[in-house]
């Protein structure tokens, strides 16, 4: 017999809190018969011997009887030929450290339900089985994590500001394998963008900020009916306006980048220019300032 650990969840399982306290007793008992695969002999006269040694009220067909309503209520399975029983999802609860393998093959029992459909017991395996599907998995992980690679390296290659592409990856990685593909895709219309609005490469968003904004989810207007503004109109910080000023009291606003030749101030229906006009001939300090920030 084995040394076996139970975690603090037993106690509150549906499962374990269903059987009578006897049968509780037997199955914790079981953990120490069980072999490192959680695999034992179908045999209640080893179980009576073990668990129930100095209790003459309870006889073997009593323990036959636990045994069937542990088999009915999910805690054990059944082996193809009866002879063994499995506690079920073993490794999911038992840690062993260098375990030895079981002596024992065990075939999984496949039942069909009331559809005539074949169903099997999917989450146990023989230890060669256990084995291969722990190579697959390994496989499969691999295998998505060199496409997440291949995609993350797409997006970052046609995304305008290359900076933080560490923190970048590992936000790309969280999205889902849709939202990676829409991530690429929106760069696209974020990069022309962009270059319709001549964004200042500082004024661009960060990778891992598109990525966790969502941004590729953003309505742009890339659709050039009109010439922007040219250059000596000063964009702002969103890209979405520029810094006019009055011809006749100087006074600054925001117009839009597309219309701002073509309108008037707001404060005296006066002509609109890129930079605040010298009165008299000269500039104060502060707008000499304010010119060249």
């Amino acid at each position: 017999m084995r040394n076996r650990m139970i975690k603090k969840e037993f106690w509150h399982s549906h499962r374990i809190l269903s059987i009578s306290p006897y049968e509780r007793l037997m199955f914790i008992a079981m953990f120490n018969v069980a072999d490192d695969d959680g695999i034992l002999k179908n045999s209640a006269l080893t179980m009576k011997s073990v668990c129930y040694a100095c209790d003459e009220n309870i006889t073997i067909s009593m323990v036959e009887d636990y045994i069937k309503n542990l088999l009915g209520v999910g805690l054990l399975v059944e082996n193809e030929d009866g002879n063994l029983l499995k506690i079920k999802n073993w490794k999911a609860h038992q840690r062993i450290d260098k375990p030895t393998p079981s002596r024992h093959k065990f075939k999984k029992v496949i039942l069909e339900d009331s559809n005539s459909n074949p169903r099997g017991l999917q989450d146990e395996y023989t230890p060669k089985e256990d084995k291969e599907r722990q190579k697959k998995e390994r496989q499969n992980k691999e295998t998505v994590q060199d496409k997440t690679l291949e995609l993350f390296n797409s997006f970052y290659d046609s995304y305008k500001r290359k900076q933080d592409k560490k923190r970048a990856y590992t936000a790309f990685k969280n999205l889902t394998r849709s939202n990676q593909i829409l991530c690429i895709e929106g760069v696209k219309n974020y990069n022309k963008w962009i270059e319709l609005n001549t964004i200042e490469k500082n004024m661009i968003k960060l990778p891992t900020t598109y990525i966790n904004g969502e941004h590729w989810m953003d309505e742009l207007d890339t659709a050039a009916k009109d010439k922007p503004a040219k250059l000596e109109y000063k964009l702002d910080a969103t890209g979405n306006a520029v810094l006019g000023y009055c011809d006749k009291c100087n006074q600054s606003d925001f117009y839009d980048p597309y219309k701002v030749s073509n309108m008037d101030s707001r404060c005296c229906n006066a002509a609109l220019l890129p930079e605040k006009k010298a009165i008299n001939g000269v500039l104060s300090l502060n707008d000499i300032t304010e010119k060249y920030q």
